[in-house]
């Protein structure tokens, strides 16, 4: 059941992929759509892609300094962990690659399965605390348009973002104390869940700290080379790369985001830049960079995985056979 599942899966991937490359093919044709390359410098593309691998690297520090079990010493699994989740979350459809952290915490680090999910929810609360906070305040500094109940609306999400982590790590015993009080199968794995969240005020400080320094690295280079492609303003690029950002961190993106990451970047950039074949053209490019960077990325930790399994294999064969005296 499992292997059809996983079959079928793969197949609306691929079918997936193929209609998204006639699509292009038959609407502008490949060598048109990626022409806008040959005119950015290939210094712009080197540092653009520079900055995301940066920032998965922030990210798996965030992970190593968040979950207190995971050994000290194992940062480099961290950053496997997050290359591989990354890509997992790009090929597969509504968020289901998510499952492979709380598997590949457990098979690697020991961790319980609920922590690992309860850990994942945090991190996943404070990339949208970013996201919407961003977003929200630059439409309310009238990025986005002048129309004062937009500007109003956007004020209060972007408070609600601001306050939505401190205030769960506030309520965090709080809640825990509730559900131990109701029992029950469903109250123990919520409260192993919320164990996911940090301990002191420290650690809340730190999570967000790392948060915002991993997508400023990330939005800036993307915001950079958006800006570049469409010829519109910095401030607008922005904006365009935490829309398509938007639609892969809520569970709505098709698989690979082919669509939905254009339809989120260009639903914050409507307000403010004319949409036109140009800016579309801009936007595909732009996830197709981030498309390729994720899945390359999750590829060589792959076969990093697969390299030194081996090696681990033969140091354990070698150490029974030569036990210390």
């Amino acid at each position: 059941m499992a292997t059809r599942k996983s079959s079928l899966t793969l197949a609306l991937n691929l079918a997936v992929l193929a209609a998204f490359a006639w699509a292009v093919q038959h609407y502008w044709g490949w060598g048109r759509l990626l022409a806008p390359w040959g005119a950015l410098p290939a210094a712009t593309l080197a540092l653009a892609t520079a900055g995301l691998l940066a920032s998965y690297g922030v990210r798996a520090l965030r992970i190593y300094l968040a979950e207190r079990d995971i050994p000290r010493g194992r940062l480099g699994a961290c950053l496997r962990l997050i290359l591989l989740n990354n890509a997992l979350n790009l090929l597969l459809p509504a968020r289901s690659g998510e499952a492979s952290f709380p598997i590949l915490m457990s098979r690697w680090f020991g961790i319980d399965a609920a922590r690992a999910t309860g850990t994942l929810i945090w991190l996943r609360l404070l990339d949208l605390h970013v996201l919407a906070t961003v977003g929200a305040a630059c439409a309310a500094a009238g990025w986005l348009g002048s129309s004062q109940p937009l500007s109003r609306l956007a004020w209060v999400a972007a408070g609600a973002a601001a306050i939505a982590p401190p205030l769960l790590f506030v309520l965090r015993e709080p809640l825990r104390a509730r559900l131990a009080g109701h029992g029950g199968r469903l109250a123990t794995l919520a409260a192993r869940v919320l164990g996911g969240l940090p301990l002191r005020p420290a650690g809340l400080a730190l999570d967000l700290s790392l948060s915002w320094l991993s997508w400023g690295i990330k939005l800036t280079a993307l915001g950079w080379v958006l800006a570049r492609l469409a010829d519109i303003p910095q401030s607008l690029g922005t904006l365009g790369a935490i829309g398509g950002d938007l639609s892969t961190v809520l569970p709505i993106h098709a698989p690979g985001g082919f669509g939905t990451y254009e339809a989120g970047a260009l639903a914050l950039l409507a307000p403010g830049a004319a949409p036109s074949g140009a800016l579309l053209v801009a936007v595909v490019n732009l996830h197709l960079l981030v498309l390729t960077t994720a899945l390359l990325a999750g590829a060589g930790a792959w076969l990093a995985g697969a390299v030194r399994k081996p090696a681990d294999a033969k140091i354990a064969g070698y150490s029974s056979r030569n036990p210390p005296t």
